[in-house]
């Protein structure tokens, strides 16, 4: 059998060169996940210089704040009213640089011109339109044995949005349009694949026009994954308003899956796409299907679900724009400890919003994958600098929203929990090891108790599909071209690697090669072994276009391991980056070794720095930690300064050297001019 993979990526502007879409064809992943920003449809218009300054940011009190769900109001313009905001008692000084940038936010019709513009780049169609079973898997039989009937095998595609695609820079609950940016995402991601209406020879593959509207492409071959938009909780979700957050199901083995998702789903790269009716994991399926039902036998009946426990893959989408509290301005700080309805523990600031962490908790509990990937279009472990959101966004950023999140994963019971991203122009590999919080001994207790089980939990960032740090950070294309392109590639990618040199990211991975060994012995034990390349040591990142692919092997009878590789623009090149965890590891059956971060010291410096999160027990709270540890402040302090001091010797350098140009011919032909004139 083919190798089983799935495929991931983010941040591609329609205007700029797409390379990758051949790379990933010829990967043949089952499936392709966006992880935000597939468009660029908001429209930059400069810098915020007024916002660069040094301010004292004071923090919020403990208590709630009168029933409102998010702390304090969110109004028109994005800002956040502050009159009903707890008191203030301590803050600090904080330092705003660079300045933000400044866009204009776009309507539905502009959303849809830059989907239709991706849709008609050829090699993304072509990728999404798959092709012929015979031709890909001329020696395997299909699963009902007819080789003689031609069935188009295609990849599905799948996803969440980020800032850009869903219309407004850094955008929150405000944006006027997020219910009809919702639904253009949807439609772009059934772009080729729908099968709403069945012709006599196959079904419905519909695409995106122009006016929005779709119609039917060439319907003379049987096509597999025939999803349906309509039938998508998903896609009724969005219709709803509550954003596009949602769950798919891939069974990488036959035994389990009947004989109609065998026919009609089986995925390009093998496998077979779950319809949400046999999957069971979404609970607005299950509610629906339920209310359906008159006797308990019936329910009972239609409520198992049909897959198999040791060969599949759950994928959960996590929606972080459409219901997200607006970044705080002015003197409101980020780390605002108080919770809003004691019932639903909904954070002050927030990410998801009560109705999406209602449904991601119940459909993490549902699951019953061997893996389950978590989709995030920002990053969750890392606390970077500078601490303003505005600027630079991730989930450390609303503190609570953060620790919710971990609770939830590693509370559910979920096997192998793997974090992905995008957002950030570059790729990376990142780990932070958590305790329960009862398991960590106060100060005053023996702090030489022993090592309580840890749990690992990796966060994956592939982000940069048509430009990144190593090419030019900026999404717009004249910083792609001459003239601006040499100064712009130069600055992006001295900028970030001084930041991967000097920065105490101690989350990021360091790979050694006695563990690059380790991981190969793994791989090499497991059935069906592909081997393949080796992936670099030391720092897990890289700066230029990348995507990422999951790679699964399974065992017959439970476990496994998961590799994740990054791969880059060069045809038949190996990948960038590549680990492999081994299933037990990821779900702390078994050692991930690794971990310096001292215990119990720097669990109980993030628990006292972590907020008072409401949680039955402490038995239910987890601490998490970079699993490198926590920087000393001095490295912290020291690394920020060296970072200014960076950033304006690039940006300023060229301003000037243009200046002492000016002023040097200025002279030179002033004293010329002297000298003609004596």
């Amino acid at each position: 059998m083919p190798p089983f993979r799935i495929a991931v990526g983010s941040c591609s502007h329609p205007s700029l060169p797409q390379h990758l879409w051949s790379i990933v064809h010829q990967r043949h992943p089952a499936a392709f996940v966006w992880g935000g920003d597939a468009i660029y449809a908001d429209r930059y218009s400069g810098l915020n210089w007024t916002a660069v300054g040094l301010a004292y940011v004071a923090y919020g009190d403990d208590s709630a704040v009168d029933g409102n769900s998010y702390g304090a109001a969110s109004v028109g313009d994005g800002n956040i009213d502050t009159s009903h905001a707890p008191q203030k008692k301590s803050g600090e000084w904080r330092f705003t640089f660079p300045p933000p940038s400044i866009h204009i936010d776009a309507t539905p019709e502009v959303i849809r011109k830059w989907y239709q513009k991706q849709w008609n780049i050829d090699s993304y169609r072509q990728f999404v339109e798959g092709w012929d079973w015979n031709e890909y898997h001329p020696d395997l039989r299909l699963p009902d044995g007819n080789n003689n009937e031609a069935i188009n095998v295609r990849p599905l595609i799948f996803g969440t949005i980020d800032d850009h695609d869903y219309g407004a820079n850094n955008g929150d609950l405000t944006y006027r349009y997020k219910r009809e940016s919702n639904l253009e995402f949807l439609e772009f991601i059934y772009s080729g694949v729908d099968g709403s209406v069945d012709s006599a020879n196959g079904s419905c593959n519909a695409h995106l026009q122009d006016d929005g509207g779709q119609i039917c492409i060439d319907g003379s071959q049987k096509s597999s994954n025939r999803r349906n938009k309509h039938n998508d909780p998903m896609y009724q979700r969005a219709i709803d308003g509550k954003g596009v957050f949602g769950v798919q199901l891939f069974d990488f083995v036959s035994t389990k899956v009947s004989p109609k998702s065998m026919s009609d789903n089986i995925l390009w790269g093998g496998g077979y796409w779950i319809p949400e009716g046999e999957a069971l994991i979404d609970p607005d399926v299950i509610a629906k299907q339920t209310t359906h039902n008159d006797s308990i036998n019936a329910t009972q009946h239609i409520l198992q679900s049909n897959y198999s426990t040791t060969h599949s893959v759950a994928i959960f989408v996590l929606d972080v724009r459409s219901n997200k509290t607006p970044w705080p301005k002015g003197k409101h700080h980020h780390h605002q400890s108080s919770t809003g309805d004691d019932d639903n523990n909904v954070p002050v600031l927030d990410f998801l919003g009560e109705e999406q962490w209602k449904w991601f908790q119940s459909a993490l509990s549902n699951s019953k994958a061997a893996v389950n990937l978590i989709v995030s279009g920002l990053q969750v472990h890392p606390e970077r600098f500078p601490n303003d959101g505005n600027i630079v966004e991730e989930w450390s950023k609303f503190p609570e929203s953060q620790a919710k999140l971990y609770n939830l994963i590693l509370n559910s019971g979920v096997k192998s929990p793997i974090l992905v991203s995008g957002d950030v122009h570059m790729s990376q590999i990142l780990r932070k090891d958590c305790i329960r919080s009862s398991d960590i001994p106060e100060e005053d207790e023996n702090s030489r108790r022993p090592l309580p089980t840890k749990r690992p939990l990796v966060e994956v960032t592939t982000s940069g599909m048509t430009h990144s740090w190593g090419t030019s950070f900026s999404s717009q294309p004249k910083h792609h071209t001459l003239p601006l392109w040499p100064y712009s590639y130069f600055v992006s990618r001295t900028f970030m690697t001084i930041c991967h040199f000097v920065c105490p990211w101690r989350d990021l991975v360091i790979r050694t090669a006695d563990m690059r060994r380790e991981e190969e012995a793994m791989r090499a034990m497991q059935p069906d072994s592909v081997g393949g390349a080796r992936g670099k040591v030391g720092k897990q990142y890289d700066l230029g276009l990348n995507f990422g692919e999951f790679e699964f092997q399974f065992n017959e009878g439970g476990g496994g391991v998961v590799s994740f590789r990054v791969f880059g623009k060069g045809k038949d090149q190996p990948p960038k980056l590549q680990m492999t965890w081994s299933l037990n590891q990821l779900s702390g059956k078994t050692d991930l070794a690794g971990m310096t971060a001292k215990y119990p010291q720097d669990f109980l410096t993030m628990k006292r720095r972590g907020t008072k999160s409401k949680v039955s027990s402490s038995k239910d709270e987890w601490i998490c930690v970079p699993y490198r540890g926590i920087a000393p402040a001095l490295h912290e302090y020291t690394a920020n300064a060296i970072l200014f001091v960076t950033f304006c010797s690039l940006f300023f350098s060229p301003h000037v050297l243009l200046i002492a140009v000016f002023v040097v011919v200025r002279r030179r032909w002033t004293r010329r001019k002297e000298v003609e004139v004596s």
